[in-house]
């Protein structure tokens, strides 16, 4: 059951390892074929042939390391003839002990037709149920990138072993629709002066809100 969650999300521009404490998921997608703990399902429908795959560098090279170092979906994942899909990318447990864990990674889209989305959510009930997942947001499809973008999401809950979750989708094959890469996905737990600091923001942001209201 969540009792806390704050949710962020935030488009970097630069690095994403600022303030980043120890590391404890990195994934670079070398090869999806010995992706160790990872979970994925095709929930679409009506269901097509197609599912995560390699990264096909034809279409464009990866954000890191060798050209097709990233995982790949497009709108194959449902039937073209007006299908919806709902395919779903799954992490290993990751120990979130301190409360707080950092999900980076860059996605973008080849960006031929418009339509593609992907959906973050996290699970901290130790339930693999997609009904147990809550959502931390959505890329897309108005504001997907057509290159490499880096984004943030935060988990700040209870101490618990979470998973995150990819979800990509889109709502009409017949008219969208298109080809999306995942890469460098790390999940780390903040540096101990950066909790101290969300600590004090959370302290103070009441005493803020009620003097800006006095002004009024």
């Amino acid at each position: 059951m969540f009792r806390k969650l704050v949710v962020s999300a935030v488009l970097i521009a630069g690095g994403v390892t600022a303030n980043a404490g120890p590391v404890l998921l990195e994934e670079g997608f070398d090869d999806i074929n010995t992706l160790g703990g990872w979970l994925a399902g095709n929930f679409s429908s009506p269901a097509g042939s197609g599912f995560w795959f390699q990264g096909n560098s034809a279409i464009f090279g990866s954000d890191e390391g060798a050209a097709d170092s990233y995982i790949a979906a497009n709108y194959t994942a449902a039937a073209d003839t007006g299908g919806h899909v709902d395919l779903w990318l799954v992490t290993p447990l990751i120990d979130a002990s301190m409360g707080v864990v950092n999900l980076t990674f860059s996605t973008r889209t080849a960006g031929n037709l418009p339509g593609d989305s992907i959906e973050i959510l996290v699970n901290n009930t130790g339930s693999l149920s997609t009904g147990d997942f809550v959502s931390l947001g959505t890329i897309g499809p108005d504001d997907f990138p057509t290159d490499w973008s880096s984004f943030l999401f935060a988990y700040d809950g209870v101490s618990a072993y979470i998973r995150f979750a990819f979800r990509y989708l889109v709502a009409d094959t017949a008219v969208g629709g298109d080809y999306i890469g995942i890469d460098t996905v790390r999940a780390s737990a903040p540096e101990p002066g950066t909790l101290a600091l969300l600590a004090m923001g959370l302290l103070l942001t009441p005493l803020v809100l009620r003097r800006r209201r006095a002004r009024i």
